[in-house]
């Protein structure tokens, strides 16, 4: 009997709790948003840290695409881009001091390449070169460009010059060695009789190639004079037509040695040739004499010059000169 009774309380225990564990009490409340405990058990084994494999990560910001350009207050996370430093402009290098500067062009025209030596001291224009040629060089005018027929030797003509130049002037000083004086002639004609010539491009890296005259060519006739028929002293100039005529601005001075020798000394302002003088200048140059024996005439007989190709209408015959200090 007691065995009975235990054996039915038995059956109903496990019966009650069969059917307790359907009541809502003991389950998981199933709301949308809801975690199954078997996600929440799991969380510390999943790799993905919970986002669901339909959810796109959040892209980065331009601002985390490019690298700073100042220095993080932080140290930079392992695995980002390291700083890249920012370079002042003062710093940048430039075309001008990288690359290498180009050779400068050396040209020189077809006559003589003469140089005119620095004066401290402005010369005393008295007709020679004496107290200064020691300063600069002096040249021969060797070469016959007219009449080469009428010319004998160097005793009939020779000549020799030197150049020299301060800030105001351009100094030419010629010897001239000839066996009859003749001068007849002033102003224009001058050169009718015996006569220096002097040529200037005062613009020879403008018109370095330019074969014909321009109104920077300067052709200038200085007259020693002739003291016998009262004729001074003088410089005029040709060319260029608009400015032509005597010119009292250029100092000039002669002198009469012993014959056959006679010498005259310019001083061409700069300001006349509209030139800014300066160590290394060129210019263009060549210097002429022109020469007369017959007395009772007025004619160029003969030229001598300092170029073998000169020729007055084209001023890349003429020679060069340079500025020297």
């Amino acid at each position: 009997m007691i065995k009975g009774i235990r054996l039915l309380t038995m059956i109903l225990v496990i019966a009650f709790f069969a059917v307790a564990c359907n009541l809502p009490i003991f389950n998981a409340p199933e709301e949308p948003g809801d975690i199954a405990p078997n996600l929440t058990l799991t969380a510390l084994f999943d790799t993905s840290m919970n986002i669901p494999p339909t959810v796109t990560p959040a892209q980065p910001t331009a601002a985390q695409e490019n690298p700073p350009t100042t220095a993080p207050t932080t140290a930079p996370t392992a695995g980002l881009q390291t700083e890249v430093p920012t370079i002042e402009p003062s710093l940048v290098p430039t075309a001008t001091n990288t690359s290498i500067p180009p050779t400068p062009e050396v040209r020189q025209r077809g006559g003589a390449l003469m140089k005119a030596g620095y004066l401290a001291d402005a010369p005393v224009m008295d007709g020679t070169y004496a107290e200064w040629v020691d300063k600069t060089n002096k040249y021969a005018i060797p070469h016959i460009v007219w009449q080469k027929t009428n010319w004998k030797d160097v005793a009939d003509l020779e000549g020799v010059f030197a150049v020299a130049w301060d800030e105001d002037y351009l100094y030419v000083s010629v010897k001239v060695t000839d066996d009859v004086f003749v001068q007849n002639k002033s102003g224009e004609m001058l050169y009718l009789g015996d006569s220096v010539e002097i040529l200037i491009d005062a613009n020879l890296d403008g018109d370095f190639f330019t074969t014909s005259l321009s109104a920077d060519d300067y052709q200038f006739g200085i007259s020693p004079g002739n003291p016998d028929k009262g004729i001074d002293e003088e410089v005029y100039l040709w060319y260029p037509t608009s400015k032509k005529g005597s010119k009292a601005k250029v100092l000039v001075s002669s002198q009469f040695e012993t014959s056959p020798i006679y010498r005259v000394e310019v001083g061409i302002p700069w300001s006349m040739l509209e030139i800014t003088p300066a160590k290394g200048l060129h210019i263009g140059f060549a210097v002429s004499v022109s020469d007369n024996d017959k007395t009772g005439e007025n004619l160029q007989q003969t030229m001598i010059s300092t170029t073998a190709t000169r020729d007055f209408l084209d001023p890349t015959t003429w020679g060069e000169l340079v500025l020297v200090k």
